[in-house]
């Protein structure tokens, strides 16, 4: 996927050649000319709709850069904060996850009673997991992983098809 700014730099290139294109022209009432202007002109028309195919390739709208949270909560739910905020009823599974660019992963809450966030497949997304320590999940203060999610994300899917987006 092309960046914002490859985005930027190919739209105002298309622009320009487009511009350049419309304003080339030669005289179509000389005759020494006029095979040479219908030849220009075809090859203008061909070039400026294969400019605009250009273009409509770039209008795409760009995901946005967002961040989110993915931690467990109780011993039941997976928690979303930040730019993708929900919640899912994870109680006693192992629920998979796919994010739209690629990522897979699981989290479960395990039997010794701490939530585990494991990437299987990395895509493009900047993944962050912290992990407890040993004292603050003794201490029963914080017992999960807590996985950040940085990248241009228009969506995460979970076991069931529950998909999430961000608002």
């Amino acid at each position: 996927m092309l960046s914002e700014e490859e985005v930027r730099k190919c739209r105002k290139y298309v622009m320009m050649q487009k511009t350049a294109l419309s304003v080339i022209d030669v005289d179509p009432h000389n005759d020494e000319e006029a095979v040479e202007h219908k030849l220009m002109i075809a090859k203008n028309e061909g070039e400026l709709k294969a400019l605009d195919f250009v273009l409509e390739l770039v209008k795409e709208p760009i995901p946005k850069v967002i961040t989110f949270k993915m931690f467990g909560y109780s011993d039941d739910n997976v928690e979303l904060e930040g730019d993708i905020s929900d919640e899912l009823g994870a109680y006693d599974v192992v629920s998979n996850f796919v994010l739209s660019d690629g990522t897979r992963g699981t989290i479960e809450y395990t039997k010794e009673g701490v939530w585990r966030i494991n990437i299987l497949e990395q895509g493009t997304v900047k993944v962050n997991i912290t992990h407890p320590t040993q004292e603050e999940i003794d201490n029963d203060t914080n017992y999960s992983d807590q996985a950040t999610f940085t990248g241009r994300i228009e969506w995460i899917v979970f076991d069931g098809g529950q998909i999430f987006k961000p608002r």
